[in-house]
């Protein structure tokens, strides 16, 4: 494998992995919550997701992209993943104003490791952004580059799961850290902030849909 690919597909990785998305947002939530693991794990989910279709893009396989009723599926089912999700952190946020911190403390349940997983796993199994990222600007970006898609294409996927797997874990890890210090605060900031941007994403998601 070319270096170079692989480095071209790190760019690539880390620059879907860090902008703040629906992703990060829960990963944020259920770090400060349930703690590293927790966190970690539901980022897998996602990790999984991308590699997937890294595979299959890699095959030459893109028929989903442009299959209207494949993609308004999953952005169905992806804005009431969103709505769901941003309504339970709202609403979580709500419960925890005026709580001591201890008691929001001994509130929080305990995490369910395969439960993130999964939920991690749909989130970015029913976003139409995952799909036209990895089938549409992956290869595009392979091929301006000049690049063999057949030979290099797996290479920039290597990359983009070395960026996003290492963001995962960094990011999980960092959120941690911070947790130590006033972690009662950080949940109900990150509950109350993460509501409001993953209600964003459903209402940006359903102009996209609609519009």
């Amino acid at each position: 494998m070319s270096p170079s690919a692989i480095l071209s597909g790190m760019l690539l990785g880390y620059g879907a992995a860090i902008p703040i998305g629906p992703v990060n947002v829960e990963i944020a939530r259920r770090t400060l919550r349930g703690g590293f693991f927790a966190g970690a794990v539901f980022g897998l989910g996602a990790v999984t997701v991308d590699m997937t279709y890294a595979v299959v893009s890699s095959l030459g396989v893109r028929p989903l992209v442009g299959n209207r009723p494949v993609m308004l599926t999953l952005a169905v089912g992806g804005i009431a993943l969103l709505i769901y999700l941003g309504v339970m952190s709202l609403r979580a946020a709500w419960k925890s104003r005026a709580a001591d911190p201890q008691a929001i403390l001994s509130a929080v349940p305990p995490p369910t490791l395969h439960g993130g997983y999964v939920t991690g796993l749909l989130m970015t199994l029913l976003n139409p952004i995952t799909l036209a990222f990895w089938f549409l600007v992956v290869p595009a970006t392979t091929l301006e580059t000049g690049r063999d898609v057949s030979r290099d294409l797996p290479a920039i996927c290597l990359g983009v799961f070395i960026a996003t797997i290492s963001w995962v874990i960094g990011f999980s890890t960092l959120l941690t850290y911070l947790g130590r210090f006033g972690r009662a605060t950080w949940i109900v900031v990150a509950d109350a902030v993460g509501g409001i941007v993953l209600l964003g994403f459903a209402a940006a998601a359903i102009w996209r849909t609609v519009g």
